[in-house]
């Protein structure tokens, strides 16, 4: 399965040389070597722009683990701001488990353990080869193996080899961008109104390196009558295989109820499905049009699936307690679980908001 995702412009207000540049950690952080492979190397004011993204996930990562990127201006879709593939590795779900519960280290991430499913098996809500749905408990490989992009799997202390001829990922920008991409910020962080802010992109598709990623994406690119992967049965056509990642651990529908269907109303939660943080994009085929791999399009958190001219931001608090329960440990902590409740009725308010500037 090939896994890339998409960093799209939001419609009407958006939605070879080779060098290689290492991102300046702090003493206890997640460093970065990125290496631009494109046929026309990225000016010096480029790569700046992307180092100052990966010293932001430094600032933010205090994992002691090197990540190996890729980087280049290429062709891309039409409203795709940038795109990640990322390098995977496989863990059982047993493993996986043990892991995070040993690589905890904030409250998020004992509140997120406490809260995983217990023994080999997943139980959750899957949509079917005929996009038709189930709960899928029968403990088939889709239900004990999971993926991770081998930076996730370095963070929860699982054994990958990569290396800058084997890089954990590669990050694209596209080019019909590369002269509306603002590559600096001023003073107070913000870029000029009609410019898309480069440093935002680059952040973002960096996270999904890091391990932001749903398998619910593949499911909807094959699922449905198209039969866009080659797989000819309907029926358990997605049981002998891994499909989902660490972040679906974390998608739920209700209270209890572990949900990667493609569309529905999922949502991040870190205890059990009782608390929901924000919301998830469902699907860019049979869901709501963004891809499920980011946040929903109503809040502004730096993994939804799209940025604005003229805006410009790091990850909020929701996309910092993603990473965490992911197994990446923060420089500082996330609220409680408990908290999220408290601060929902102002997310309500931003969402609004969200909206409205996207209709003008």
């Amino acid at each position: 399965m090939a896994h890339r995702h998409h960093l799209r412009r939001s419609l009407g207000a958006l939605a070879l040389a080779v060098s290689t540049l290492a991102a300046a950690p702090a003493a206890q952080a997640v460093t970065f070597q990125f290496r631009d492979i494109g046929t026309t190397p990225m000016s010096a004011l480029q790569l700046s722009a992307f180092q100052s993204a990966g010293n932001y996930w430094s600032s933010k990562l205090t994992d002691s683990v090197t990540v190996y990127v890729n980087i280049a201006f290429a062709d891309l879709p039409t409203n795709v701001l940038g795109s990640t593939g990322s390098n995977f590795t496989t863990a059982n779900y047993s493993t996986l488990r043990s892991a995070l519960i040993s690589d905890a280290t904030s409250a998020a991430d004992a509140t997120a353990v406490a809260n995983l499913q217990t023994g080999p098996a997943l139980s959750f809500l899957a949509t079917q080869g005929d996009l038709s749905s189930r709960l899928d408990n029968d403990g088939s490989t889709n239900n004990t193996l999971l993926g991770l992009t081998t930076a996730n799997a370095k963070a929860v202390g699982l054994p990958v080899n990569t290396n800058a001829a084997n890089p954990d990922g590669t990050i694209q920008f596209a080019n019909a961008f590369a002269n509306t991409f603002a590559y600096a910020r001023d003073a107070n962080g913000q870029v000029p109104a009609g410019l898309t802010d480069f440093i935002t992109v680059a952040e973002h598709e960096i996270g999904h390196a890091l391990g932001f990623i749903s398998g619910v994406d593949d499911i909807d690119f094959c699922a449905g009558p198209a039969n866009a992967c080659g797989l000819l049965n309907t029926v358990g056509r997605f049981e002998t295989d891994w499909w989902y990642e660490p972040l679906d651990l974390f998608r739920f529908s209700a209270a209890g109820q572990m949900d990667v269907r493609v569309g529905g109303s999922p949502y991040f939660s870190i205890n059990g499905g009782a608390t929901s943080i924000t919301s998830f994009s469902t699907g860019a085929t049979h869901g709501d049009g963004w891809q499920a791999s980011h946040f929903g399009p109503n809040e502004v958190n730096l993994m939804r699936a799209f940025v604005g001219r003229g805006q410009s931001y790091d990850a909020t608090a929701r996309d910092l307690t993603a990473f965490d329960v992911m197994g990446w440990n923060l420089v500082t902590a996330v609220p409680e679980a408990g908290t999220w409740v408290l601060m929902l009725v102002g997310l309500v308010g931003m969402g609004g908001a969200v909206q409205r500037r996207r209709a003008d």
